[in-house]
């Protein structure tokens, strides 16, 4: 939510910074299109994933006007919409990430399924809900584990991750990415450089 916290993130060695736009939900992170914009020029655009939802037309706009190299999927989105936006941001090199969140045994993994088939580039399991957006929940390791089993594309883990759990929960889950957002804040949109740096130190 600020430029200074993009430039510690990339510091750091971040993988991707993350940019909540135009969410349909009330949560502390939301940003404009020109607020996103304004903290992503400190950003390389291949670094730079939004975080959004809504119908196709929205997501291609906002991807349009903030030039990310991601677009993570956070909402209600059908396979079918996830297939059309993979098909028309991949013609800019745009890859798609889609959100999955706990449901029913049997149908979140049949979900996820379809999502990996659509073309998304990886899924990211998240029990923050688009409900529960501001509170979240903890990372469910057997349901990662069960998810991974389902698909073939990456599953990225998420939920209350901090930089004293964060490097046990990889080992015991075996996922190749993490998602962090509130484990590093001192509060909402303020990332804090010491957790920061304890969280990525703590996989050398």
């Amino acid at each position: 939510m600020r430029p200074e916290d993009v430039s510690l993130c990339l510091r750091e060695g971040a993988d991707l910074i993350g940019f909540v736009v135009e969410y349909p939900h009330p949560v502390p992170w939301n940003l404009s299109v020109e607020e996103a914009q304004r903290c992503m020029a400190v950003a390389p655009a291949a670094r730079a994933c939004v975080v959004t939802s809504g119908a196709p037309d929205k997501v291609l706009r906002i991807a349009r006007e903030t030039g990310a190299g991601y677009i993570q999927l956070h909402g209600d989105e059908t396979p079918t919409e996830a297939a059309y936006l993979v098909q028309e941001l991949g013609k800019r090199g745009v890859k798609v990430i889609k959100a999955i969140f706990p449901g029913r045994p049997g149908l979140l993994e049949q979900q996820a399924r379809a999502f990996c088939e659509a073309g998304v580039f990886a899924l990211l399991f998240d029990p923050r809900t688009p409900d529960n957006a501001a509170e979240g929940g903890a990372a469910d390791l057997a349901a990662f584990r069960k998810l991974q089993q389902a698909v073939t594309c990456p599953v990225i883990l998420a939920g209350h991750l901090t930089p004293e759990n964060a490097a046990d929960l990889v080992a015991r889950s075996g996922a190749p990415m993490i998602d962090v957002m509130s484990g590093v804040e001192t509060a909402p949109g303020v990332k804090d450089q010491a957790k920061l740096h304890a969280l990525l130190e703590s996989f050398t």
